[in-house]
């Protein structure tokens, strides 16, 4: 399946930039509302034209998350747009074959200018998804890869490319990350300070943290009874090649939380 091609400018004054996300106003929005859509249709601000863009096949730390690694995303992401000190617009594009369920363009990112013709059919390959945004910020190890099972095979090997070398190497969050060998969590406050883990595991601790009906928000006790109630993710295991539920590769050990396998390994299902 083809990518379309749109051409714009990156306006990050017009939202709230982080590491994989950025306000964006196409010169021609038409060829959004010909995307294939999970949801609603595309949500372009009617005063300003600017649409939020989601990135494909990254996740970055949560602005909650402990400092530096949030913030250094966030200005990264500024710099590769050509917009490094979040202000004004500067010339890009993408390259998107969907809509999420929010209204976003799911999109590989790039900065600067293209000749290919505004709205045109890309077959994306890998020496140019070299060049977006998205594979930079995993090469850079300021963002975690997050695959969904819409993104092709071929794309998934040359971001893991990138997040194998980035982990070797140390780099930004995979000095630090304490995804697979184990983060202790004491609380709601603990999140802030916790080193690097996969943000969508994160963000499902901080939702549980802050979830009524957990008695004592403090240990993950209820954690796995948590996760059990909240509507089931599925995911594939690549390595393993099976189906399995995103709360059965989490482990729970007192206060220490873990995945089982690595977030290149993992792909989710989409809904």
């Amino acid at each position: 399946m083809p990518f379309t091609l749109i051409k714009g400018e990156f306006v990050p004054e017009a939202g709230k930039p982080d590491g994989d996300s950025m306000r964006f106003r196409p010169v021609d929005p038409t060829p959004l509302f010909m995307l294939k859509r999970r949801g609603r249709q595309p949500k372009i601000n009617q005063t300003n034209g600017t649409i939020q863009l989601r990135f494909e096949g990254i996740d970055t730390m949560e602005s909650k998350a402990a400092d530096p690694f949030s913030s250094d995303a966030t200005k990264s992401n500024l710099e590769l747009c050509g917009v490094p000190d979040g202000t004004g617009t500067a010339p890009g594009y993408i390259l998107t074959n969907q809509i999420g369920p929010n209204g976003r363009p799911i999109a590989f990112v790039y900065s600067g200018t293209t000749t290919e013709p505004d709205g045109a059919s890309i077959f994306l390959e890998g020496e140019q998804l070299k060049e977006s945004v998205n594979y930079k910020q995993l090469e850079l190890g300021h963002s975690y890869p997050l695959y969904y099972d819409t993104l092709f095979f071929s794309l998934r090997q040359v971001l893991t490319e990138a997040v194998t070398k980035a982990r070797s190497s140390g780099l930004n969050v995979w000095g630090a990350d304490l995804t697979n060998s184990g983060a202790n969590y004491s609380g709601p406050d603990s999140l802030l300070t916790m080193p690097p883990i996969f943000p969508k595991l994160w963000r499902r601790l901080e939702k549980y943290s802050r979830d009524s009906d957990t008695m004592n928000p403090n240990r993950l006790d209820e954690f796995e009874e948590y996760m059990e109630s909240i509507r089931e993710e599925r995911v594939l295991i690549l390595s393993e090649t099976k189906s399995t539920g995103f709360d059965d590769i989490i482990e729970v050990s007192n206060n220490t939380i873990n995945l089982e396998y690595m977030p290149e390994d993992i792909v989710v299902v989409s809904i």
